[in-house]
């Protein structure tokens, strides 16, 4: 059994056994084969219960509000693209919609959907991690999962569910290498093309990034060229039912347009952020009262360090791995150098921590590695002071989330660190199906009061949404005569604090929206900027 991070040292290289002397030759026993089971069943089991207090709480303002209430959207009959604009690939959608269809549109649902992806990704972190790295093998999985949290975790979103369907694919790949069976080509072909389903890029590259290797292992005789073809052809017969289901559907021209079209053109916005952005927001976290606890400045430096360790990925990998020449062209570590850069530069179109943090577990799998590998005192220094920041970031994230309390919604329970007048006020004034529109951006309203977006958008933020796209907001909400908008006056200050570039609220024609909530709607409760605003009597009139 593993106590702690840093395996013993031995002469085991992942899962497979290499002997620094010859050894008597015997048949293994049936303790020794079932010892790596037992330690994935332990990992997988200790790794249910830390997440299970996560994924109680739930964060608002994030993509997370998008691809729930757009998988809200979908059970109802709705298609992707033809109905609502997002500029994400269709995959997270459906993939929750499917819970939704099981279990119902619940937060319990969400949750066990939440729960899969979690529980997957960090057994492939794992699996990937013993397949390399002869000691620290469970430091890159607990590393991750220090990072994740508020970041893009605990939360269904585009980025955790691309990550759990490449792991998956690039383990398919390992265990292919052992066995040779064409099924697992099939597999990770077919879970390539579903990442590129919910991250374009993503999928993409990773598709290339297998290609190259297998290239190479053919040319090294351990491949055949049927091996590319069986992932090239896997992957292509997913996208094209994929495609063919939107042309039924009479929404292929608008996946296009929306999917790679309109984000080429507008979406440069709102990458606009410098390097490495949002790590000051957590260390703020950690040095402000929390809960009437002031953490202290060493214990915030400790839980910074894994950020700083993520941030630091691209010149670390090189650095270290550069130097160990042929070492690189194992084929298990060359497929982690190419899977690796294919993860990080898929996320590069934007430079904040978050990004930077989805695009790293096969590089943070190949730093531990290599440090491993010098068997200097400052590299092992290195590995026990990362392992003590991972151990206590870890810690520090299970008592925040312990603190947060659990609040009565439409939709099943859920945690919150603190009451939400506006739910509160929306549950007591608002009927479940009520047309209502959340602006700039909230749309987790939407799901946890059961009510409804009139509108074909979840986002609007000037010089990234079009002046026409205001322009059919304000005309749907006349139509409909919309009773409530929910206005964040405040979401400009604090996006453009952590998320935005500040110019993204600079319209240069003007404000649009704006104009009309003010003419048309009068304000019955502002909640620190969140204004709650109801149409007025004669416009309401005849709704």
């Amino acid at each position: 059994m593993e106590v702690s991070l840093q395996e013993l040292p031995d002469t085991h290289r992942g899962d497979r056994e290499v002997s620094a002397a010859p050894a008597p030759i015997h048949a293994p026993g049936k303790t020794s084969s079932a010892r790596p089971y037992i330690r994935y069943f332990l990992f997988a089991l200790c790794a249910a219960i830390y997440f299970l207090p996560f994924l109680r709480v739930i964060w608002k303002a994030t993509d997370e509000g998008t691809i729930v209430y757009g998988a809200v959207r979908i059970i109802h009959g709705q298609v992707f693209a033809r109905d609502f604009f997002e500029v994400m690939g269709p995959g997270s959608f459906y993939w929750l919609a499917a819970f939704f269809k099981l279990f119902g549109a619940t937060f319990l649902a969400e949750r066990i959907c939440l729960y899969v992806t979690s529980l997957g990704t960090f057994l492939s972190m794992y699996f990937l991690s013993r397949r390399v790295c002869g000691r620290y093998r469970l430091l890159p999985p607990v590393l991750l999962v220090g990072v994740y949290f508020s970041t893009i975790w605990p939360m269904v979103n585009h980025h955790v569910d691309s990550n759990f369907f490449a792991l998956l694919s690039i383990v398919c790949i390992v265990l292919w290498q052992d066995t040779h069976r064409n099924i697992l080509l099939v597999a990770a072909g077919a879970g390539v093309a579903v990442t590129t389903c919910i991250l374009q890029p993503k999928g993409l590259l990773l598709l290339f990034a297998f290609l190259a290797w297998l290239w190479i292992q053919r040319q090294r005789r351990s491949a055949s060229l049927s091996a590319l073809g069986i992932v090239l052809a896997s992957y292509s017969a997913v996208v094209a039912l994929v495609l063919l289901y939107f042309w039924g559907q009479g929404a292929l021209r608008d996946l296009t347009y929306m999917n790679f079209v309109w984000p080429s053109q507008h979406y440069s916005a709102v990458n606009a952020v410098p390097y490495a952005t949002g790590i000051s927001q957590f260390w703020t976290h950690w040095i402000v009262p929390v809960h009437g606890i002031r953490w202290l400045i060493p214990l915030g430096v400790v839980l910074i360090l894994p950020f700083l360790f993520v941030a630091a990925l691209p010149a670390l990998v090189p650095l270290l791995g550069i130097p160990r020449g042929k070492e690189n062209l194992r084929p298990e570590i060359l497929l982690y150098w190419f899977c690796g850069w294919a993860l990080w530069l898929s996320e590069f179109h934007r430079r904040d921590i978050a990004h930077l943090t989805s695009g790293s577990p096969l590089l943070i799998i190949l730093c531990v590695y290599f440090l491993g590998e010098y068997r200097g005192k400052i590299t092992e220094l290195t590995l026990q002071l990362l392992t003590i920041s991972a151990c206590a970031l870890a810690v520090v994230n299970l008592f925040i989330v312990l603190c947060a309390y659990s609040v009565p919604t439409r939709v099943g329970p859920v945690a919150m660190f603190k009451p939400d007048p506006v739910l509160m006020f929306l549950d007591s004034h608002v009927a479940p199906g009520t047309e209502i529109f959340s602006y700039p951006y909230c749309p987790m309203y939407y799901f946890l009061s059961a009510t409804t977006n009139p509108t074909r958008y979840s986002l609007l933020i000037y010089n990234y949404n079009t002046p026409s796209q205001f322009q059919e907001v304000i005309q749907i909400l006349d139509q409909h005569k919309v009773k409530y908008v929910l206005w964040d006056a405040s979401f400009q200050t604090k996006a453009a604090a952590n998320f935005y570039s500040s110019t993204m609220y600079r319209p240069v024609g003007g404000f649009i929206l704006e104009p009309y909530l003010e003419s048309h709607y009068r304000v019955v409760q502002d909640v620190d900027g969140v204004r709650i605003m109801e149409r007025k009597a004669d416009d309401h009139a005849g709704h």
